[in-house]
């Protein structure tokens, strides 16, 4: 039945040309570093993707219903914040500073869904607006300085490793699970899918759009807060400026793993497949010692290299 599933996604986007890219980058970087197949730097390809991966994750729903979260990254970096101003004076730790993030994020998915669903605004305007005030608040919590010297038993979680795999990517992995499961096997998946396939059909079929919009991103703010948890607890910093352009590398992912920019189809096999894609990118170029500049010059030809062969592909349709 798992090997069904995956063939049918595979028919039905480009994750097949999106896994041959992998293994085909794979195989360039392990040629050119030996350094690159060693387990410790899979595990820290893993570990470097936590937080974009599970950003992704709520991404996906967003994109698979026909909207765009261009704040995603912002309300990751105001949770992280907001966790390290907690625990710095309020001396919270471990699952309380998880809810703390969690929390900042769907409430901040909250406002963006509520807004668009009273003006009427297309969502990338919208979610522009929270991107400037998720940041601004950011740095207002902060005065502009990153929160630093948080204790120990804080930033020890990131270090925490379960069957050779750090904690920030176990609990990556395991947003993709439970992304994979709400999008396959949950009425609000289909439904997700459903409206950006067509609103008017949803409407018709009596679904209340409103209320899944809002549902849709209130998941994925709570994606974004775990991702701010994940990102404070392994640069041991609450930074107003973190994730700067993260918002563009997820959508990368989402739309490299084969999920349609206008909604209607998504996979989460799709979006790891994506998240690892620039993984590996963003690694193997830093063993060869390739400057950022070009790493992000390089992430720009890899989405419009992903573009021209779903174009010219058998999914072109």
């Amino acid at each position: 039945m798992f090997a069904k599933e995956f063939l049918r996604d595979i028919n039905k986007t480009s994750l097949l040309q999106c896994i041959v890219f992998l293994l085909a980058m794979c195989l360039f970087f392990a040629l050119n570093s030996s350094a690159f197949i060693s387990p410790i730097n899979l595990c820290n390809i893993l570990t470097a993707s936590s937080v974009i991966g599970l950003m992704a994750v709520g991404a996906t729903f967003v994109i698979a219903s026909g909207c765009i979260d261009l704040a995603a990254a912002s309300i990751m970096a105001l949770s992280s914040v907001t966790c390290a101003w907690a625990a710095q004076n309020l001396h919270y730790d471990g699952l309380a500073l998880v809810g703390i993030a969690v929390a900042t994020g769907a409430l901040c998915g909250l406002t963006s869904g509520f807004l668009i669903n009273f003006t009427k605004a297309p969502s990338f305007i919208i979610t522009l607006g929270m991107l400037s005030i998720s940041r601004a608040l950011a740095f207002i919590l902060t005065g502009g300085i990153p929160i630093y010297g948080l204790e120990e038993r804080v930033t020890k979680i990131a270090e925490m490793q379960w069957f050779g795999l750090s904690l920030p990517a176990l609990i990556m992995l395991g947003g993709m699970l439970v992304g994979y499961l709400l999008l396959t096997r949950t009425r609000f998946g289909a439904h997700s899918l459903l409206l950006g396939d067509s609103q008017a059909a949803s409407e018709a079929m009596g679904l209340r759009v409103p209320l899944l919009r809002l549902a849709i991103f209130v998941l994925a703010g709570c994606f974004s807060g775990l991702a701010g948890f994940i990102f404070m607890a392994r640069t041991n910093s609450g930074d107003p400026s973190a994730g700067m352009n993260y918002e563009l590398t997820v959508i990368t992912a989402v739309v490299l793993g084969g999920a349609n920019l206008f909604g209607g189809r998504a996979t989460i096999f799709g979006t790891l497949a994506g998240v690892l894609c620039l993984g590996v990118l963003q690694n193997g170029l830093n063993l060869m010692a390739i400057s950022t500049f070009y790493q992000t010059l390089f992430i720009g030809i890899v989405l419009i290299l992903a573009s021209l062969l779903r174009r010219f592909g058998p999914n072109n349709g």
